[in-house]
Parts: C-alpha cells; sequence; structure tokens
C-alpha cells in the first residue's frame, strides 16, 4: 500500500534529521514518524571535538601547575630543546602534569590557535565570525575567535574552522607569516626552489607565505634543513620551533647561538658571533624561579570540559520539519523501519540519501534528499526527491522554506508538500556537559501532509501548523514531542558513540490517536558525513 511506503520514509528523514543536517520528512498526508536531521545540522556539526583530544589540549596547555623546562623529562637532548625551553619558560607552551612534553604529537588548529594567542596578543583587524563547528561553549571558542580577528588563522568553506583537524606545518607557517605580516623580497620559486628539496610538494596558495616565512627564518627542519615536509602534520616540537623563530624575528626572544644544536636546522640562519665571546647567562634566584611559576600559573580547566564528548545526543524533531538543514560539504544517508504502516498490519522500511550546497550562514543554504520509499517492495521503484532553503540567523535562531516530494516517482501517499518553518536553541545550562542544557524548538505551517486528518480525508486545500521540541537531557540523549499537523509523536534520540555522528531515534507515532489505527513503533538509524 501507497501508505507503508510514505509513512516509512517519514521515519528515516526523522532518523537523518538527528545526526547532523535538517532534513525532510517524505510526503504523505499521513506522516508517521521523524525527521531530526534539524538541529543537529547545527548542533552535531557544532561540536566534532572528541574527548580524548579535549582531554589533551587541557592537558598540554592548562594544567595548574606550570611544567618549567629544567624538569621536563623528555625534552634533554632533543633537537628542540632550546626552541620548547624557552617558550616553557614564558608561559607560552606548557608540559603535562607528568613533567613530560610528547614533542612528538599532533597538534590540532584548536590548539594552535590556543598557542599563537598567547604567544602574539595583537589587535584584531577584522570581524569575528560564526564558524558552524565551533559553539559557545567548546574549550577554545576564544582563542580561535581571537586566532581568526588577529589575522592568523582563516577558516575552510561553509563556515567551519575544523578546530579538531590535525594542523599541517605549511598552514602552521603560512599563519605565522599572515598574522605578523612578513613579506620577502626574493621571488618565491627562486628561494624556495633553493632552499628545499621538495618545494614542488607546497601548495600554491602557500608559496608566497612561505617564502616569507623562509626569509625572516621562521622554518625549521629536522632532520634535514633542506627538506620541509609542507604536508606531514605538525608536532609539538616543530610549532614550538616556529613559534620560537617568529618570536625572535620580532625581537620578543633571543636569537639561538650558532653553536646550540638547534640552530643547524634553522634555515636561512647565517654564522654568528662565537658564544665565547658572549658572557654566560646567570641561573635564576630560587626567587625568580617561584615568581616565574607565579607569574605564568595557569587555572585548572574544569572536569566537564576535560569529558565532554564530540557529539551532544539527540535531535528535536521526529516528523515535522526544522528550520536548519545541510551545506556545502555535507552528505547524509539513513535507514528507517516500522514494524506496522498507519491502517495495515504490515511492515516497511524506507532509505535515503541528501547532499546540501551554499553557505546558511553567509547567504542560503539549498539541501537535496532522495529517497526510495519501499525497501520491502519495489525497491527503487517508489521515491522522491525533496529541495530546503534554509538560512541560520544570529541568536541560534533558523528560517527555512521546502517542498517535501518535489519530484515523485512510482507509487506515493500523495503530492507535494510546501511548508515555511522557523527554529531556535536555546541554552538552558552554560555548560552543554551538564543535564538539560538546552531545547530546540520548532513552529511552522504548511499543506499536503501538514493538514489535518479531517480536511486530508474531505479534500480541502488548507494549512495547518506543525511544530516540535527536543530537549537534550544528557551529553548522549535527547527526548522530544513534535505534533505534525495530524498527530502527536514521541521519540528517544541516542547518539551510542561520542566521536561517531550515528543517532538511532526509536519513538512511537500517533500516541493519541488522534489520526488513525492506534500507537505504531518507528525505528531510524542516520549517519553524516563531510566532503
Amino acid at each position: 500500500m501507497c501508505i507503508i511506503k510514505a509513512a516509512t520514509t517519514t521515519i528515516l528523514l526523522a532518523t537523518l534529521a538527528c545526526c547532523e543536517l535538517s532534513y525532510k520528512a517524505n510526503a504523505n498526508p499521513r506522516p508517521i514518524a521523524q525527521k531530526q536531521l534539524g538541529d543537529r545540522a547545527m548542533a552535531v556539526q557544532q561540536n566534532r571535538a572528541t574527548a580524548l583530544e579535549q582531554v589533551l589540549h587541557n592537558q598540554k596547555f592548562k594544567a595548574s601547575d606550570l611544567a618549567q623546562a629544567s624538569t621536563l623529562n623528555d625534552i634533554q637532548g632533543s633537537w628542540a630543546q632550546s626552541f620548547i625551553a624557552g617558550l616553557v619558560s614564558r608561559g607560552i607552551i606548557q608540559g603535562f602534569p607528568d613533567g613530560s612534553f610528547r614533542p612528538d604529537e599532533p597538534v590540532t588548529r584548536a590548539q594552535f590557535a590556543a598557542i599563537v594567542s598567547k604567544a602574539f596578543p595583537q589587535q584584531s583587524n577584522r570581524n569575528a565570525i560564526a564558524f558552524v563547528d565551533v559553539p559557545e561553549y567548546y574549550w577554545a571558542k576564544d582563542v580561535i575567535q581571537t586566532a581568526y580577528q588577529t589575522g592568523f588563522l582563516a577558516g575552510y568553506p561553509n563556515n567551519t574552522f575544523l578546530p579538531e583537524q590535525n594542523i599541517p606545518r605549511v598552514q602552521v607557517l603560512v599563519a605565522l607569516a599572515n598574522g605578523l605580516n612578513l613579506t620577502a623580497k626574493a621571488e618565491s620559486s627562486t628561494l624556495l626552489d633553493t632552499s628545499y628539496q621538495d618545494a614542488a610538494e607546497i601548495p600554491d596558495f602557500a608559496r608566497s607565505p612561505v617564502t616569507a616565512a623562509t626569509a625572516n627564518r621562521l622554518v625549521v627542519n629536522y632532520p634535514s634543513k633542506d627538506v620541509l615536509r609542507p604536508n606531514q602534520t605538525a608536532t609539538r616540537a616543530d610549532v614550538a620551533a616556529f613559534i620560537y623563530q617568529a618570536l625572535a624575528s620580532q625581537g620578543e626572544m633571543p636569537q639561538l647561538r650558532a653553536e646550540d644544536p638547534a640552530s643547524e636546522y634553522i634555515v636561512g640562519l647565517q654564522p654568528a658571533t662565537p658564544a665565547a665571546s658572549a658572557p654566560e647567562p646567570q641561573p635564576l634566584t630560587p626567587e625568580q624561579v617561584a615568581k616565574l611559576r607565579q607569574q605564568y600559573r595557569i587555572e585548572a580547566t574544569p572536569l566537564t570540559a576535560l569529558i565532554r564528548p564530540s557529539v551532544p545526543g539527540g535531535g528535536s524533531s521526529v516528523g515535522s520539519p526544522t528550520a536548519f538543514g545541510a551545506g556545502w560539504g555535507s552528505a547524509f544517508f539513513g535507514t528507517s523501519f516500522q514494524g506496522r504502516a498507519r491502517d495495515t498490519s504490515k511492515s516497511d522500511g524506507a532509505a535515503s540519501f541528501g547532499f546540501g550546497l551554499g553557505d546558511a550562514s553567509r547567504a542560503v543554504g539549498l539541501e537535496i534528499a532522495a529517497t526510495t520509499v519501499d525497501l520491502y517492495g519495489n525497491t527503487f521503484g517508489d521515491g522522491t526527491i525533496s529541495f530546503k532553503l534554509h538560512r541560520l540567523l544570529p541568536a541560534n535562531f533558523g528560517i527555512a522554506v521546502g517542498v517535501e516530494n518535489a519530484i515523485i516517482w512510482g507509487e506515493t501517499d500523495g503530492g507535494s508538500s510546501l511548508y515555511g518553518v522557523v527554529s531556535k536553541v536555546f541554552s538552558l545550562t552554560e555548560d552543554a556537559a551538564k543535564p538539560f542544557s538546552k531545547i530546540t524548538t520548532s513552529v511552522g505551517l504548511g499543506g499536503g501532509r501538514f493538514r489535518s486528518e479531517e480536511d486530508v480525508e474531505d479534500g480541502n486545500d488548507t494549512v495547518n501548523v506543525f511544530g516540535s521540541m527536543g530537549l537534550q537531557a544528557t551529553e548522549q540523549l535527547s527526548l522530544i514531542a513534535d505534533w505534525t499537523g495530524q498527530d502527536l509523536n514521541l521519540g528517544v534520540s541516542v547518539v551510542p558513540f561520542r566521536s561517531l555522528p550515528i543517532v538511532i531515534t526509536p519513538s512511537l507515532a500517533d500516541v493519541t490517536g488522534n489520526a488513525g489505527d492506534g500507537v505504531r513503533f518507528v525505528l531510524g538509524v542516520g549517519y553524516v558525513g563531510r566532503f
């Protein structure tokens, strides 16, 4: 029956909505279940940091006791010892509580933003930007904005920052050259080709900044001075060396002495006056050491910030649209199952695939979704394509207009459904790790499948109100109530894995018996990826 097909499609789209991108339920004058991709489109995308990476960051850069250079137990004899020790003594970077520095560990973009913001406290030269994957409660939100506004870092298309992405060496050099407005007199091709054996691997966008970084002696290459390895992930030792040299170029740190083992890896360094002609530095007194320890002491990070997961739990809808949607760089897939379709005793399932275009935070995003509505029958013979235009507004507002089932092939339960919807996320606590941290609400008007049961049966071409509310009860679970215009659906949305955008949503359709033959069980599973 057509009813089976359309009902299953609605269920499927709700699961996708819960994952990350706002999704559309398949048109059906009698919807059954869910479409919760809505609020997750923003919330899940905004908080992708893994718990492990946040723990590492906080241990590295927010330990309550400053790890002094003289006590770091794993940098003695390291090629980067002088760079690391110099920055640690200034409180720009930190060791771990166990006294180690772990120079070979990678650095994420968020961690680099924290370091560069502390190392170069400069005036902003451009306005802030709302990165969709950096939510309000993210630990590095402020330093990311600082690094962006001061010109050290930029984002990616679709207003993303990718804070947990490991930063390549070339990005570190580009950030420092741009943020410090470094220039070079030499031609890029000449200086790069003569300095590096692998100059051809430097991306085109980075050649001019890397040239400036080279000319200003920011580049430190270990173990071979003439091999840049531009696209390799920067380690903590690499970042320390680059930052040290950048500070030295600004006169904020002393240049390394020629006999220092680390100096042999600085590209372009000229022989310096032998250290024998310079006075030996005097050791610090105990009082000076105590003063430095107090001066650079950093408050400990709250435990909740260490254990916050990357994917908050749940969505906000199980049957009606929300105003949040997919943008450029996002794609999604999902399946659904219902034990009994409306007015039948038969089970059914559906599958859907979609992607986003445009930038909803700057202009308009377009979400496109294709659905096959009869997995147990004519699997690919019946289906639809739906569209939604959506816009993100300040203060966590969103607006959207869409057409469910704009294109139809095979048999479905009805025609197209035109709608408009407004959504908003309300933060209930400052700490998103706490229970009951936020509520997402949506209210809309629509025709087609959003009409009342009576208008559908009588064939009246009217519009009707629909809406939903999702309460994030825990970090991995949301409670959802959804009025589809015909019936009330209740569901629970669960994120089983903290670092993976998979959402499982069991729900009950028509719990009040308004629109059919009783309560029905619906189950959806969705996954979202980025490209």
